[in-house]
């Protein structure tokens, strides 16, 4: 029967219930109203979900299911006139926000954080909804592992709209019947109070044990009661949770970005790719990390192996990767230089080496920190053998801030000696005019004495003609030190620094590196990205002018491109990797692809597929 006038309730945007034949039907965004205001501080999990300004603005509830991801209807993102489900999956198409916490919408508790990634059903009108940063200090609420059943009673809670309040400002929650359970569905009813526009997404909970598991979560509903609906049913459809828990924790480990790098991880004599991916954030808000390998078979790679993750506790975010031989045995490893934060004596900055094993590699170690005053966040790295002992070192680009000379950039090696990294010695500095902020940093044996080198590919601004200018620096070891950095090249015409990805090789075969650029000649009207490769020949003193070796002739976006070095068909010519973001699956996992352009020593051959799918 309707709801009484004097039971104020809540709702967010469900989709709308209409008239037909007795059954529920999707339609335009609906109502739903809940029973009582809840008391401060109760059901803190849910959220408040706003999309868009304006005429398009509109609200609804979630549930707070992960440090990083509330749970909810995709009804509420879906566009005008699409249906309920499914929704694309990616970055919501209108600016959409989550407040967690706040039971009493016109108070300051909890927190207000921006949703930035939709990953959503395709089964049922349900989305997983990604946070911008991670909700450490509210409890997620725990996924129901049993289903309804009839004549069950379940607490249904929204933000939605009451029978007297279009935009009511606190919570409210009712208990509501089940009268039928479906295999993605439920039905429930409750005699004095709906559900209303504004509670969509919402959750139905159980009460067990004295604590709230989420058993499904609010799709359409009659309205009745609700203001402005004439409706007198008060019947709504839920859409259930309990065989969906693998799916959630799924998307709670979901990769995101990734770092990359090469190195011969098993001692075979063929290059293999490690990638570093993302994993969020620990129901607990501990940021995850994996790596993965792809190791060569000498005509393609292997899919990605797990070969490290942790279940919390190593942010990615915070992590630089790079990788060399770093113990003398003759497989190459892993390393990250880690951000630790701040201390009394300033930023804290550590190494950690995955060493390689063969077969895989072995936890991360801690081979150096600093109890202060070393800032990862100046610091640009890269690897190489800069002492020739067979031993790869680590180097870091530093900024140095600025004099009144100029801007102060440095050279920092970190030098191994077989188990960890001694302390970072300065091995080149300027007094100014070199900019840090400028320089893309790499590694590699330029003129072929056995001790890599450092170059860096510096962004030298614009000409009084328009033209971009960039050069090349090589900044050559002689064992010990770093001599200052020699112009080895320098654009004549428009080489966009800002359009180059670096990576460095020995891609003739000559026994010297050289140096590769991963070139974004944009996108065309129909939307086709373009790019190209560049290689600069070292003659042992200079560099060539860049080459272009490929140009892309269907669509090969620059900006989903991670390029690499390495002899991946062991014939004793660099090739180049490239790790790929080619797109999102249905319920919204990263998809990668793993590209090579093999070298032939005058030339480099088109990218070929070698793998796609999604790690796990």
């Amino acid at each position: 029967m309707p709801v009484r006038p004097s039971r104020r309730v809540r709702a967010i945007s469900l989709v709308a219930a209409t008239a037909a034949a007795g059954a529920l039907t999707l339609g335009s965004p609906a109502q739903a109203l809940v029973g009582d205001a809840v008391a401060d501080h109760t059901y803190t999990f849910t959220a408040k979900i706003q999309i868009g300004d304006g005429d398009t603005s509109r609200a609804c509830t979630g549930s707070l299911v992960d440090a990083q991801y509330v749970l909810t209807a995709s009804s509420c993102f879906a566009a005008a006139g699409q249906p309920a489900f499914p929704i694309p999956a990616g970055a919501p198409a209108e600016k959409a926000t989550a407040t967690i916490g706040r039971t009493d919408l016109t108070g300051t508790t909890g927190k207000v954080v921006e949703i930035t990634e939709l990953v959503p059903r395709a089964d049922r009108d349900l989305v997983m909804a990604k946070l911008a940063e991670p909700v450490t200090d509210i409890a997620p609420v725990v996924l129901a592992t049993t289903g309804p059943v009839a004549g069950e009673t379940l607490q249904a809670v929204g933000y939605g709209r009451t029978a007297n309040s279009w935009v009511p400002d606190r919570l409210h929650a009712g208990a509501f019947a089940v009268t039928q359970a479906d295999t993605t569905t439920v039905a429930v009813t409750r005699d004095d109070g709906s559900i209303c526009k504004g509670d969509a997404g919402g959750p139905a909970l159980r009460e067990k044990d004295g604590k709230a598991e989420l058993v499904a979560v609010h799709s359409t509903s009659w309205q009745a009661g609700c203001l402005g609906s004439d409706e007198t049913r008060n019947g709504a459809v839920e859409t259930r949770l309990d065989d969906i828990t693998e799916w959630v924790k799924q998307v709670r480990a979901l990769p995101g970005e990734s770092q990359v790098a090469s190195g011969d991880f098993n001692a075979d004599g063929k290059e293999d790719i490690a990638a570093f991916y993302d994993n969020g954030t620990s129901p607990e808000g501990k940021n995850r990390s994996s790596l993965f390998a792809f190791y060569s078979t000498g005509t393609g790679f292997a899919a990605p192996k797990n070969v490290w993750s942790t279940p919390g506790g190593f942010t990615w975010a915070s992590s630089k990767l790079t990788s060399g031989d770093f113990d003398g045995d003759g497989k190459d490893d892993v390393a990250v230089f880690y951000n630790g934060g701040s201390s009394d004596t300033g930023a804290v900055s550590s190494l950690y080496t995955f060493t390689s094993t063969g077969t895989g590699f072995k936890a991360p170690r801690k081979t150096w920190t600093t109890p202060g005053g070393f800032t990862w966040d100046r610091s640009k790295v890269t690897s190489g053998d800069y002492n020739g002992d067979g031993k790869d070192d680590v180097a870091v680009f530093y900024d140095g801030g600025s004099s009144d000379t100029g801007n102060i950039s440095s050279l920092y090696t970190f030098t191994s000696n077989g188990t960890a990294f001694n302390n970072p010695r300065k091995t080149w500095t300027t007094p100014g005019g070199f900019t840090w902020s400028a320089g893309q940093v790499t590694s590699g044996d330029y003129n072929g004495d056995g001790k890599d080198d450092v170059a860096v590919l510096y962004n030298g601004g614009k000409s009084t003609d328009g033209k971009f200018i960039s050069s090349l620096y090589t900044f050559t070891s002689d064992g010990t030190n770093f001599a200052s950095p020699r112009k080895s090249w320098t654009s004549s015409g428009s080489f966009n620094w800002s359009a180059s990805k670096l990576t460095s090789g020995d891609y003739s075969g000559d026994g010297r590196d050289d140096v590769a650029v991963l070139y974004n000649r944009g996108t065309t009207a129909e939307g086709v990205h373009q790019s190209a490769l560049f290689t600069f020949t070292s003659d042992g003193t200079n560099f060539a002018a860049p080459r272009e070796v490929w140009a892309s002739t269907s669509s090969f976006s620059w900006a989903a491109s991670q390029p690499v070095s390495g002899d991946f068909n062991k014939d004793s010519k660099d090739d180049i990797g490239v790790l790929y973001r080619s797109g999102t699956t249905a319920d919204g996992r990263r998809i990668d692809s793993l590209f090579t352009f093999t070298s032939t020593g005058t030339d480099i051959k088109a990218p070929v597929k070698h793998w796609t799918g999604s790690v796990v």
